[in-house]
């Protein structure tokens, strides 16, 4: 079994570095960093124990859109610039705020002094970065063309980030809308409707069911909040663990489709990052079932990805790739007779970047409609809650005002 080694070593130039490598034992060890021509200064082995272990499991985690964006333009603008990939890495890492992604980058870094290809090396933290990074960086290397690869992911991360954060507008105010009618809900009956109840049991006024039950929840939630809590984190565990099953995953996905407002809004949003992706790939030169498999990689939907799995058997058949998705029901006939028309043309990467950016056009529209919408319906809803509650307080007191009356 081969072991670690950590080394410090100099160049011919004289310059000291470190970096990692995996040998049977210290002797192979030693050889492979001779053969690369550097001048061993230090070389230990790791412990199994070591900080390896703690970036690979427990860091591993997605970097943001965003940060994406920023890594993939500076890294371009310096590859353009002629400078070495080690030290575009070394910059990369100084820069990078993102701690995960930052103890990311050193260890690529390492790995690329210990020998490997930065693609190799990419591999190797496939919960850190997209699929489709790795990818395009190893079409990029294969091509010679990293920099323009790396310039055209800094566009794609950008649009992704860009689209999210236009969808975050337009659901912040009703979200925030919501929190506030739970908050004052919960505060109404358990901080001001016992006093309230205090008060009608000591006028003995007749209580009606719609009081009965406001009253009955106040208590609940008074002497049994805690069952809240864990209803709650009972049904977050069992939808978890339900997903985590193929049939589970797809009931969800295609409730997810099916919801009302939010549905269409979704559907839009998962062809638009079809579309992107794959046009982006081909454009970039990767094969079409490579392109094709690692969209459905990054699809998101289990209905979407059993299409993509019947295009991608249909080509390996000799066929198109837009009569399996026209037959899947989930692509509307725009997708598939513009993707029908590239195939003819030999343009599919442009028109699928067209059709991405129509539908980006139509999920930012439909996001700020359903935002207008929901505005006044959560705030009537809530009154209406708010209105009932109090009216069921104040019924049983006006019956007694009058029966005094």
């Amino acid at each position: 079994m081969a072991s670690q080694y950590s080394y410090k070593a100099r160049n011919q130039a004289g310059k000291l570095f470190t970096g990692k490598i995996e040998a049977e034992n210290r002797h192979k060890a030693i050889a492979l960093i001779r053969e690369r021509k550097f001048f061993i200064v230090e070389i230990k082995e790791i412990s199994s124990k070591g900080i390896s272990i703690s970036l690979d499991k427990v860091f591993q985690k997605k970097v943001s859109s965003k940060e994406m964006a920023v890594m993939c333009r500076q890294f371009a603008t310096m590859a353009q610039a002629g400078v070495p990939m080690l030290q575009c890495l070394n910059i990369l890492t100084q820069q990078c705020d993102n701690r995960i992604l930052k103890e990311t980058l050193n260890k690529i870094t390492e790995n690329l002094e210990g020998g490997m290809s930065l693609t190799e090396s990419l591999k190797s933290f496939s919960k850190v970065f997209p699929v489709i990074f790795v990818n395009m960086v190893e079409s990029g290397e294969v091509s010679g063309a990293l920099d323009q690869v790396l310039d055209r992911l800094a566009v794609n991360f950008q649009k992704e980030h860009e689209l999210k954060e236009k969808i975050k507008s337009a659901m912040t105010y009703p979200a925030a809308v919501i929190i506030v009618a739970v908050l004052l809900v919960a505060m109404l009956l358990i901080v001001v409707l016992p006093r309230f109840i205090t008060l009608l049991y000591d006028m003995k006024a007749p209580v009606p069911i719609s009081t009965q039950l406001v009253i009955g929840l106040s208590n609940f939630l008074r002497g049994s909040w805690y069952m809240v809590l864990i209803l709650l984190a009972g049904a977050v565990t069992g939808y978890k663990r339900a997903v985590t099953t193929e049939r589970g995953r797809m009931l969800k996905d295609k409730a997810v489709l099916k919801l009302p407002l939010f549905g269409p809004m979704i559907r839009k949003i998962i062809i638009s990052r079809f579309c992107r992706s794959l046009g982006f790939l081909l454009k970039s030169g990767v094969p079409v079932l490579q392109s094709l498999d690692v969209v459905k990689n990054i699809a998101g939907n289990y209905v979407v990805t059993n299409s993509i799995r019947d295009a991608e058997n249909s080509i390996k058949k000799g066929h198109s790739i837009s009569l399996p998705l026209q037959k899947s029901g989930f692509f509307p006939p725009m997708v598939t007779r513009m993707i029908s028309i590239g195939e003819e043309t030999g343009s599919v990467d442009t028109l699928l970047e067209k059709v991405a950016d129509f539908y980006e056009r139509e999920v930012e529209e439909l996001a700020a409609r359903l935002s207008s919408l929901l505005e006044p319906v959560l705030i009537v809803g809530m009154g209406v809650v708010v209105g009932f509650i109090i009216l069921s307080v104040m019924l049983p007191m006006f019956s007694v005002i009058n029966n005094v009356k």
